[in-house]
C-alpha cells in the first residue's frame, strides 16, 4: 500500500531524535511498497483511510521518536474493511472517525489500524474531509477544558472566565465553542482583530482581544494556549493569582521550569501540560455536538498523499490557520 514515512535517519546517519535532532519534512516520503496491516488482535479496526489531516507541528511530537519509518497522520475518516472476531460494536462498511494514539500514528496511509478506543461513527452530515478535521482539534480542546482544567460541562452553577489563546486556528475554534456552549464567559486572542474578531464573535466569544491587549484585561481563572513562545510568556499578566493555565503547544512542554528561571511563574498559579489522547467519551461528546449543528469540520485546503510534505511545509510555516489542511487519500 502507499503510506506517507518518516526516514529515521539523516543524511549522514545520525538518528533523528526531539528535542535535539528534529525530522526536517525532507525527512517525509513516499512508499508505495508498505505492506498491508493486519488485525492482531481484539479491540483492533482495519479502515480503509479516506482522509486525514496535517498538523504544523507533526515532527516536533516526541512521541514520534526514533521514527523507524514512522508513519504520519492521526486524525481519520474512513470505512471499516474487517474486524476482530470478537468485535461487537463496529462491522465491516462502517463509517468512522477519530483520533489514532500520538504514539502511533498511521493515517497518512492507504489503510491503518484503529482501535474501537479511537473511532466512533461518523455522522452522514459530515464529508470524508469535514470528518477528518475535527478528532484531534475537538479532542485536545474538549479533554483540556473539561478533563486537564476541570471546567464544568454545564457552568450554570459554576461559571469561569476563560481566556483562549489561537482562538481563530484548528484547535481554537473548538475552544471557543465548547467553553462557550458549557456556559463559561470565553475571551478569544488572537494576532489580529482586524483579520479574526468578525470570525470570532461568530463563534459565541464574549470578548476578542489581540496578544498586546493582555496587561489590560480584567483577570481571568483559567488561561487556555495553543500557541506558545512569547504569547504563553504573556499570559501571566491575564490570569488571577490562583487561577490555571494550561498549554498544549508541542514546543512549550518544558515551559514551567523555563518560566521559573526568567521569573515570571506565579505559585499560586495551577500550570498544566497535556497530550490529548484517544477517548470514546469525548468523542461521544464531540459527534453530539456535530449532530445538534453546534459544530462542523473547516477545511482550509485538500492535496492528496503524494503532496503532503509541500502541505506540511505550508502548514508548519503559516502557523495556525482557520481550518485544517486535509489528505485526501
Amino acid at each position: 500500500m502507499k503510506a506517507a514515512r518518516v526516514r529515521p535517519n539523516s543524511p549522514s546517519g545520525s538518528p533523528y531524535s526531539f528535542p535535539g535532532n528534529v525530522a526536517p519534512s525532507s525527512a517525509i516520503e513516499i512508499h508505495d511498497d508498505v505492506p498491508k496491516p493486519q488485525i492482531s488482535k481484539p479491540g483492533e479496526l482495519l479502515i480503509q483511510v479516506k482522509a486525514s489531516t496535517v498538523y504544523k507541528d507533526n515532527l516536533e511530537w516526541h512521541e514520534l521518536y526514533p521514527p523507524n519509518h514512522a508513519t504520519l497522520g492521526n486524525d481519520f475518516s474512513g470505512i471499516v474493511i474487517d474486524v476482530h472476531a470478537s468485535e461487537q460494536d463496529f462491522r465491516v462498511g462502517d463509517h468512522v472517525y477519530g483520533m489514532t494514539s500520538a504514539k502511533r500514528g498511521g493515517a497518512w496511509a492507504e489503510y491503518a489500524i484503529v482501535t474501537t478506543d479511537e473511532a466512533v461513527k461518523k455522522p452522514d452530515s459530515l464529508s470524508w474531509e469535514e470528518a477528518a478535521t475535527i478528532p484531534g482539534s475537538a479532542l485536545t480542546a474538549d479533554q483540556a477544558l473539561f478533563r486537564h482544567v476541570g471546567l464544568e460541562t454545564d457552568a450554570r452553577t459554576g461559571q469561569k472566565r476563560v481566556l483562549i489563546t489561537g482562538a481563530a486556528g484548528g484547535i481554537g475554534f473548538f475552544l471557543v465553542r465548547f467553553a462557550v456552549l458549557a456556559g463559561h464567559h470565553v475571551v478569544a486572542a488572537s494576532s489580529s482583530n482586524e483579520r479574526n474578531k468578525e470570525f470570532l464573535l461568530t463563534t459565541g466569544a464574549h470578548e476578542v482581544v489581540e496578544y498586546s491587549e493582555f496587561g489590560a484585561l480584567d483577570k481571568v481563572d483559567v488561561v487556555v494556549d495553543s500557541v506558545g513562545a512569547q504569547v504563553l510568556a504573556d499570559c501571566w499578566n491575564a490570569i488571577k493569582a490562583d487561577g490555571t493555565l494550561l498549554s498544549f503547544d508541542a514546543c512549550s512542554w518544558g515551559y514551567r521550569e523555563a518560566h521559573k528561571e526568567k521569573g515570571i511563574y506565579k505559585e499560586g498559579v495551577r500550570a498544566l501540560y497535556m497530550i490529548a489522547e484517544p477517548s470514546r467519551e469525548s468523542m461521544a461528546r464531540i459527534t453530539r455536538h456535530v449532530e445538534s449543528g453546534n459544530i462542523t469540520g473547516y477545511v482550509s485546503r485538500v492535496v492528496s498523499l503524494d503532496d503532503v510534505r509541500e502541505a506540511y511545509e505550508s502548514a508548519h510555516s503559516r502557523g495556525a490557520t482557520r481550518g485544517r489542511v486535509v489528505v485526501l487519500v
